[in-house]
């Protein structure tokens, strides 16, 4: 994506399901998952070292011809091969995990309702109706109905999910002292928030460079609040989360509830980081997966 900071999170994607009555044990099922999820992890990680070095120098680039116009054909040269370089490593690993998401939509086929948790079901939400999300946790065991993510299920069954164009809906959320979050401090302002998903700001480089984009919209844009909620269950690691990212000026809060937030269950937040761009009117305008800093800077902002 040009000129954003293409930040992608994998976890559980499309399949269909197919119900057997006589399950298998799940031990074979949870190996292969689980070396799945390592082959996934070690490509996610080699993707965030080496894919947005290319795109963040190309941009860096592009930048530069504009200031420097007598060496703007040798700049843009530079950066399109550098721009080719990173779309040419996004293809391959996006092909290796193609390949892991076939053998994954294979294994839930065959191991349909074996499943130690709800998290498979929370994931693949938006694969199924609701009324399948219902009678997959009918089928499923007291433990996995009781569970938070099961709850979180139930509630997304029963509610609509907001969308672009609804009026943003405030919700709890606290600081690490445990002290709520007034909202009062956004009111008619516009807002960025953003849904987890720090360890991947990093592009490969280092944990400050979220941070500097957030000093960065500060200075060019300071009549727009950003707010990081983190996914996180106690306020020990949300200190450490702010610790570790440097976001100490910035208004950083969380629900405390790792999967049965309502940014979970009623926006719909599949994967983090998501981020939800919030008008002065309170009306949640869009959402995106990642910072798309195309729309936020030119459209939501308008300060380029």
């Amino acid at each position: 994506m040009r000129r954003s900071l293409l930040l992608m999170l994998g976890f559980w994607l499309a399949t269909t399901i197919s119900y057997s009555q006589d399950l298998p044990d799940n031990a074979a099922y949870k190996a292969r998952i689980d070396s799945l999820n390592v082959a996934w992890g070690e490509i996610m990680n080699d993707w965030n070292k080496t894919i947005p070095p290319h795109f963040i120098k190309a941009m860096r680039l592009e930048k530069e011809a504009e200031e420097h116009p007598e060496l703007r054909d040798s700049l843009l040269t530079v950066a399109a091969k550098e721009r080719a370089i990173g779309e040419s490593l996004k293809a391959s690993a996006q092909e290796k995990l193609d390949r892991n998401q076939e053998e994954r939509r294979a294994l839930m086929d065959k191991y349909s309702l074996v499943f130690e948790d709800a998290f498979p079901y929370f994931i693949l939400r938006e694969q199924f109706t609701k009324d399948s999300l219902s009678a997959l946790l009918r089928k499923s065991s007291a433990e996995i109905r009781h569970s938070a993510t099961g709850k979180s299920l139930r509630k997304y069954i029963k509610n609509d999910q907001f969308s672009d164009g609804s009026r943003f809906r405030t919700f709890r959320c606290y600081d690490v002292n445990g002290k709520r979050f007034d909202w009062n401090l956004i009111k008619g302002k516009k807002v960025f928030l953003v849904h987890d998903g720090l360890w991947c700001m990093n592009h490969g480089m280092d944990n400050s460079a979220f941070r500097k984009y957030l000093e960065h919209l500060r200075k060019e844009a300071p009549d727009c609040i950003p707010l990081v909620i983190v996914n996180c269950e106690k306020p020990e690691d949300l200190r450490e989360a702010i610790e570790k990212y440097g976001l100490q000026e910035f208004n950083v809060v969380s629900e405390f509830k790792k999967i049965n937030g309502v940014l979970n269950w009623l926006y719909n937040d599949m994967a983090t980081p998501t981020c939800h761009y919030i008008d002065e009117h309170g009306i949640l305008v869009k959402t995106t997966e990642g910072i798309d800093v195309d729309y936020l800077e030119e459209e939501f902002l308008r300060i380029r």
